[in-house]
Parts: structure tokens; C-alpha cells; sequence
């Protein structure tokens, strides 16, 4: 099952990255998104079902007038899909390119992702899922 869920968070990244709102059907209703502290707020943010998963993925677009993630690896852990990423985003006001490295843990049950825990450092995410680069 596990080469399966690491093709469904790569499919889930394309379908984003085309725009549009393709890509929650990867998500179960009842899923989780995760935003550690320190990117937008003191404190966790957590985001609860489509639509709450829709206002998690605007908080990273919202200052910004391209965007996208780019893929760097994914490692199967099981039931769980590890990603790298490079945020890569062009500033709305300074027009600005920045393409900084983001983490995330995708949890999956049954096809659909279930919870999704995003880190601002491939190292924490490695280090959140047990993994050594």
C-alpha cells in the first residue's frame, strides 16, 4: 500500500500546483491540515475539512501573486508519506522570488490523505516522522 500513498501525495502536488480546487478530492472530508508555529501565528494552526483546508492553503498564497510546490522527494514511511519541498513564491508587492524548503507528513487511510503536518525545514519534518536524511 505504501508506493500507492506516496503516488497519491504525488498526484495530490500536481493537481495544486495546476490550480483550482482538483486537489482536496485527495483529502478525506474530516481531514486535517497542521502549520506549526512560527509561520503565521505564535501558536499551531489546525484545520479541520475541505473548506478549512482551503483557508490553510490561502494563508500560504495569500501575499504572493505566483506560487508553487515543488516537488523534491517523498519517502514512503509506511502509512504515512514524508515530503520535501521548495516553496517556490513570487512576492506580490516586491516581486521578490523566494523559494524556501518546507516539510510535510501526509497521513493516509484508505486512499485519502487524513491529516497533513507541515514543517518550515525538510530536518524537522525528517526528524517529526523518525527519519535521518
Amino acid at each position: 500500500m505504501s508506493q500507492e500513498n506516496v503516488e497519491l501525495v504525488r498526484r495530490q502536488n500536481e493537481a495544486f500546483n495546476r490550480g483550482g480546487d482538483g486537489w482536496l478530492e485527495f483529502y478525506d472530508p474530516g481531514a486535517e491540515v497542521h502549520i506549526p508555529p512560527g509561520g503565521f501565528e505564535d501558536h499551531d494552526l489546525i484545520y479541520t475539512g475541505h473548506e478549512g483546508i482551503k483557508r490553510a492553503a490561502a494563508l500560504w498564497t495569500e501575499n504572493v501573486s505566483e506560487y508553487r510546490w515543488d516537488l523534491v522527494k517523498l519517502i514512503d514511511a509506511g502509512d504515512s508519506v514524508v515530503g520535501l519541498y521548495r516553496f517556490r513564491s513570487r512576492m506580490t508587492e516586491s516581486g521578490a522570488w523566494l523559494e524556501p524548503p518546507l516539510g510535510a507528513i501526509f497521513d493516509l487511510r484508505d486512499g485519502k490523505i487524513v491529516r497533513l503536518l507541515t514543517y518550515f525545514s525538510w530536518d524537522e519534518a525528517l526528524k517529526a516522522a523518525g527519519l535521518e536524511e
